[in-house]
């Protein structure tokens, strides 16, 4: 058996893949804000310990009340970031687990649903929206990717996203990520992967001309990404 490790990079998270769990955990760089706050919580109190006799009280107070707030949140943070993960899922427990955040240490379940009650596993388009902001406007358009696991009960849960900038050559890379995640998942679970995001339907439009025009037959990444039964399509109604 293979002990191969994969890291798949999401938005502010990882898709690690192992041969039995996949965890989705926070990336390596969130380890540095909580380091930070972590450090500045301590030398906050080692401020205090040795000023004591010399600062007022209100100084004291002053320089212990961030102390208080900042350094368990940062450690929480730490915690959270060294071994928690937002979603776990296991072949051996033949279950997903979401589990709490920051405040949970990524630790605790919210909610867990067995494989047999998972219908199929999805990939969205997701919408940024729009927030009112007087900061000059980015040169590029983003777009992003929600993967979703989808109940038998039609209850829809978020797993994941991936943001990339809206051009050809970065959001095919950023689509391909998502895809890599949720395939992943997908063959953990034994559920079939449905994409819906718009992209691919208009991929599949270019993609149907070409045997038209020079009579072969569709790409294998096409033909791979066509999972689906003879009556489902696997790019969702239109």
């Amino acid at each position: 058996m293979s002990d191969e490790v994969r890291r798949i990079p999401l938005d502010r998270r990882v898709c690690v893949v192992r041969q039995n769990r996949i965890d989705l955990r926070p990336e390596r760089g969130a380890l540095v804000w909580p380091l930070i706050g972590l450090a500045i919580g301590l030398a906050l109190f080692a401020a205090v310990a040795l000023f004591a006799n010399d600062l007022s009280a209100t100084a004291l107070a002053l320089m212990l009340i961030p102390g208080v707030i900042i350094a368990p949140f940062s450690a929480m943070g730490l915690i959270y970031s060294v071994i928690g993960a937002a979603v776990v899922i296991e072949a051996k427990k033949q279950s997903v687990r979401f589990q709490q955040g920051v405040l949970g240490l990524g630790l605790g379940t919210v909610e867990l649903v067995p494989f047999w009650k998972i219908e199929r596993i999805e990939v969205s388009d997701f919408p940024l929206g729009d927030a009112p902001s007087h900061l000059p406007r980015p040169a590029f358009d983003l777009r992003a990717w929600d993967i979703l696991l989808v109940k038998t009960s039609g209850k829809r849960l978020s797993i994941a996203q991936v943001v990339s900038a809206n051009q050809d050559e970065l959001i095919d890379e950023g689509f391909n990520r998502a895809l890599d995640a949720a395939e992943a998942i997908g063959a953990m679970v034994e559920k079939p992967v449905v994409i819906m995001a718009a992209v691919e339907e208009e991929r599949a439009a270019e993609a149907a001309e070409e045997p038209a025009e020079g009579g072969n037959a569709l790409p294998s990444e096409v033909q791979n990404m066509a999972m689906c039964d003879d009556d489902h399509s696997l790019y969702g109604d239109r």
